[in-house]
């Protein structure tokens, strides 16, 4: 019976590897493990779940993903040139974590906050935080 199992999952994991949306867990061997219940999905707001999961599985509207989906021509991120990828919008481009771009730490307190909320955890922060001005110059 594992012979059999083991041979299944072989299988399903060729199958995965080979297609590049729905493969991508494949690749999550550093990732960090996330240990939610139902009820903590339960209780988390649709738009949160609805923006964790596209943005696990690379479904966000970066560049890259728009020229894929034939929305947009060029894949490059505005601000250093680089293929702008799920990944790379909001964690990666050098330029936005050297400017410290308001935009940019807004996604990362976010999903901070998200993670935070969904393992039950109150975020208070004892760092003073500075804020910064958006490209518009409105806080």
């Amino acid at each position: 019976m594992d012979e059999i199992r083991n041979k299944e999952d072989s299988t399903r994991v060729q199958k995965a590897v080979q297609q590049p949306q729905q493969g991508q867990w494949t690749n999550w061997d550093i990732a960090k493990q996330r240990f939610l219940t139902w009820n903590d999905i339960w209780h988390m707001a649709s738009l949160r779940i609805s923006y964790l999961i596209r943005s696990v599985y690379d479904l966000l509207p970066s560049n890259a993903n728009l020229v894929r989906w034939g929305k947009k021509d060029d894949p490059t991120c505005p601000l250093c040139q680089g293929m702008q990828t799920t990944e790379h919008l909001l964690s990666s481009c050098k330029v936005a974590l050297s400017q410290g771009r308001y935009t940019h730490n807004r996604v990362l307190q976010e999903l901070a906050s998200i993670i935070s909320t969904a393992k039950g955890e109150i975020h208070h922060s004892s760092i003073s935080t500075t804020v910064f001005p958006t490209d518009g110059g409105v806080k």
